[in-house]
């Protein structure tokens, strides 16, 4: 097996590119009422990834397609824009939506704006909530499949091949023997951590994952059954032994490779919700929100004045919801206009006391 099926999927993830094929930014313009606009675009960086944008998103109503195709050393760029236009923000329909693979799966967001009016300052507080689709438990299950898949085609073709000397169950025995730890390690470390298991400051994942890969080569498969099928079967030839081995190896690899190709579609972007396949394909998203006054407090990484901006990174949605946060603060000129009056009118009316006491 040069590259077994769950080996397949976990290199896939560490080489899987960070760059931007398909680029969502939005940004939203409040008022002081609550009401404003949300301007929404899709950038596809080809044909391709027009499609996949077709294909997998449900796009704001309203839009329109152009073709930007003055980008040097670039694809032509497909870009689609929206301006969706709302009295309460509470009310505006999704704008990111990315169909998972069943029916009601969906990796959306949602925005919530609430407004409390003070005499001196009216302050703004508003969230936009992104949801993954899918969970740690989603992953696993496919984890597990790729696996169990594995292990059953291994140990069946094992058996075919030397019916005297192994059976089934104990080649299966063999191999989890073999394989089982690492395996639990690394599937723990990818549904916990993410892409972010294959860092290479990640040393040991990184020596589980070579030790893995070696044990699944040719030679480690060979290195596992060959002493015991020859001392199983005392009229074997260690070298024929080892070349039946080599031709068991290559026709598990070709049962494995077509099986991978059969599986490979909807239950992977089920199971990866937001980045669907390729794993953790890299997606950027920039969003932005224009607030009513002065903005006093957000988890965005650039504030100015009344703006605040996200940038997300690769695993920012991956198994959990994420909420962009932006507090904005705005002097109530006509609180502020009847305090002042009825300052005056205090002050007067203590005034007019004093003359009269005098």
């Amino acid at each position: 097996m040069k590259k077994p099926l769950f080996l397949a999927f976990l290199s896939l993830v560490a080489i899987s590119s960070s760059g931007c094929f398909i680029n969502m930014t939005a940004m939203t313009k409040i008022n002081d009422d609550g009401s404003g606009f949300r301007i929404t675009t899709y950038t596809a960086d080809g044909a391709a990834e027009k499609e996949e944008v077709l294909k997998y998103y449900i796009l704001p109503p309203g839009g329109e397609w152009r073709l930007n195709q003055y980008v040097k050393d670039s694809p032509p760029q497909h870009i689609y824009e929206a301006k969706q236009a709302f009295t309460d923000v509470n009310k505006l329909a999704p704008d990111y939506y990315r169909k998972g693979a069943k029916p009601g799966d969906a990796s959306d967001n949602k925005f919530s704006l609430k407004i409390n009016r003070g005499i001196l300052f009216t302050t703004y507080e508003y969230e936009e909530t992104y949801k993954d689709c899918t969970d740690s438990a989603r992953i696993r299950k496919l984890c597990d499949s790729w696996y169990e898949h594995s292990i059953e085609t291994a140990a069946a073709e094992t058996a075919r091949a030397f019916p005297k000397a192994i059976k089934k169950e104990k080649a299966r025995e063999m191999l989890e023997a073999e394989y089982r730890p690492s395996y639990e390690y690394m599937a723990a470390e990818l549904t916990t951590k993410g892409r972010e298991a294959f860092n290479e400051k990640n040393t040991q994942f990184n020596a589980r994952m070579a030790e893995f890969e070696k044990k699944y080569s040719a030679e480690g498969f060979s290195a596992i059954f060959a002493g015991y099928i020859i001392s199983a079967d005392k009229t074997s030839d260690s070298k024929a032994v080892t070349e039946k081995l080599m031709a068991v190896h290559a026709s598990i690899d070709k049962q494995l490779s077509d099986y991978s190709t059969a599986e490979n579609g909807a239950n992977y972007d089920d199971a990866f919700g937001v980045y669907g396949w390729p794993l953790f394909m890299g997606y950027s998203f920039d969003i932005s929100v224009v607030m009513p006054g002065r903005v006093t407090e957000a988890n965005a990484g650039k504030i100015a004045s009344n703006s605040a901006k996200w940038e997300f990174k690769n695993d920012d949605f991956l198994l959990k919801e994420f909420t962009l946060r932006a507090k904005s603060r705005k002097l109530n000129l006509a609180g502020i206009g009847i305090l002042a009056a009825v300052l005056a009118a205090a002050l007067l009316v203590a005034y007019k006391r004093e003359r009269k006491d005098k």
